[in-house]
């Protein structure tokens, strides 16, 4: 019976009882008296349909039995908001205005929500595997550990921004972009899931460095890996990065090398990171980038000789000492209480090094470091990118607080060029 066709009438009596309804169209039908205990509702449509509370239901395939999903299921929206935990396997949703709905730990799996009305919708914890939301408005919705696929669509959505966790009394909050709005059709590349992609995951976080030389690592000896990384998200306490690799090749066997060339070289990187530099080819690839800066203005306040930054009145630091200090800061920011004395330890460096002596040059310096490191390295700047309002959340204000937002509000502008 699948795909079918129902022309609207009366169906008083009649038994789908154990049948697969799959994609059946009942718009409009009168079912009262029918026997509605299916093997298989999926996206069956049920809209305008009269007499659904006298039919014969149950809850095998989804919720059927709760008058508020058949409210929701045969007429435009529902009454009440509240879905949690519900099942809505497959459910019809097409159109429907479910604005501020609570989905919090639903399971929509298969759900039809294409040209839906979402705004600020609830899907914390929400099984959201195989649904599509094909034009659908999905502004101000959480998204705080939703589970997602490649079979997700999120095709032409309309999306401003999201929230991505819920405070202490399950209201949403940080809001993804912070200080901006989605560009279009942004939304749908960040979120977009595709089949060939490795996943890593971490429960004690990332050593970036090693991490950006295991990828370049298989990238030169693999090339038909076809690796390249996808993105990094934050999910509770995990850390997770995800890699995209040619199709023919297994997940699981990508995820195998990764793990064990990052773990090779993590463990060699932290006895060894200048033979690990050079076994890489990076110490080359960088005494070039710093050779191409000689002699060119850094910022408004300085410039850049070698890897020497210098200032107006002579104060001087190496470049690579400020760049380690800087990235140590902003990879160890999830730790708040130490990071105080951190920072306020380098500001006091550059104070006493006579390199930057006031809160608009010190904002500045650490901002073009900042800004030189992510267009060398990828990962750091994507890392940036990603997971900015965490960093800026956990960072004690100061210069350097500062100079990362406006690093990343560069970088966001560049993105968008």
């Amino acid at each position: 019976m699948r795909s079918w066709t129902l022309a609207v009438g009366s169906w008083l009596g009649t038994s789908f009882y154990n049948l697969d309804l799959s994609n059946v169209n009942f718009t409009g039908a009168k079912l009262p008296n029918t026997d509605l205990r299916a093997k298989k509702l999926y996206r069956t449509c049920f809209q305008g349909v009269v007499g659904l509370e006298r039919a014969r239901v149950d809850n095998r395939y989804l919720d059927l039995a709760y008058p508020k999903v058949q409210k929701l299921l045969t007429h435009q929206s529902s009454p009440d908001p509240n879905f949690r935990a519900f099942n809505l396997r497959g459910a019809y949703l097409q159109g429907k205005d479910m604005r501020g709905f609570d989905f919090t730990e639903a399971n929509l799996t298969g759900a039809d929500c294409k040209d839906a009305k979402l705004q600020n919708a609830n899907f914390t914890h929400a099984q959201i595997i195989d649904v599509d939301f094909t034009n659908a408005n999905l502004t101000g919705i959480c998204i705080a550990d939703w589970s997602v696929n490649d079979q997700t669509k999120f095709t032409n959505v309309q999306c401003d921004y999201v929230y991505r966790k819920l405070d202490e009394n399950d209201n949403p909050t940080d809001r993804f972009p912070c200080d901006r709005n989605f560009e279009p059709r942004e939304f749908e590349s960040l979120y977009q899931e595709i089949g060939n992609v490795a996943e890593l995951i971490f429960k004690e976080g990332v050593n970036w460095r090693a991490f950006a030389f295991t990828l370049q690592k298989l990238q030169l000896e693999d090339e038909g890996l076809g690796l390249q990384l996808k993105g990094i998200e934050k999910r509770g306490e995990l850390w997770v990065v995800k890699v995209t690799h040619n199709e023919h090749i297994p997940t699981a066997q990508v995820e195998q090398q990764l793990k064990a060339n990052y773990g090779d070289l993590q463990r060699q990187l932290a006895n060894k990171e200048q033979q690990i530099n050079q076994l890489l080819g990076i110490v080359s690839n960088q005494a070039e980038s710093l050779k191409e800066l000689s002699k060119k203005p850094f910022g408004n306040y300085f410039t850049i000789t070698g890897s020497t930054i210098t200032n107006l009145a002579g104060g001087q630091i190496e470049y690579t000492e400020a760049a380690d200090q800087i990235r140590s800061l902003v990879a160890g920011s999830s730790n708040q209480q130490p990071m105080t004395s951190v920072a306020q330890t380098f500001l006091e460096q550059l104070q006493n090094q006579n390199i930057a002596t006031s809160p608009d040059t010190q904002v500045d310096l650490i901002k073009q470091i900042i800004l030189s490191e992510a267009q060398k390295d990828k990962i750091f700047g994507q890392f940036l990118l990603q997971q900015g309002q965490q960093i800026l959340d956990t960072m004690p204000n100061s210069a350097i607080a500062s100079a990362i937002q406006a690093a990343i509000a560069q970088l966001r502008i560049e993105v968008v060029e």
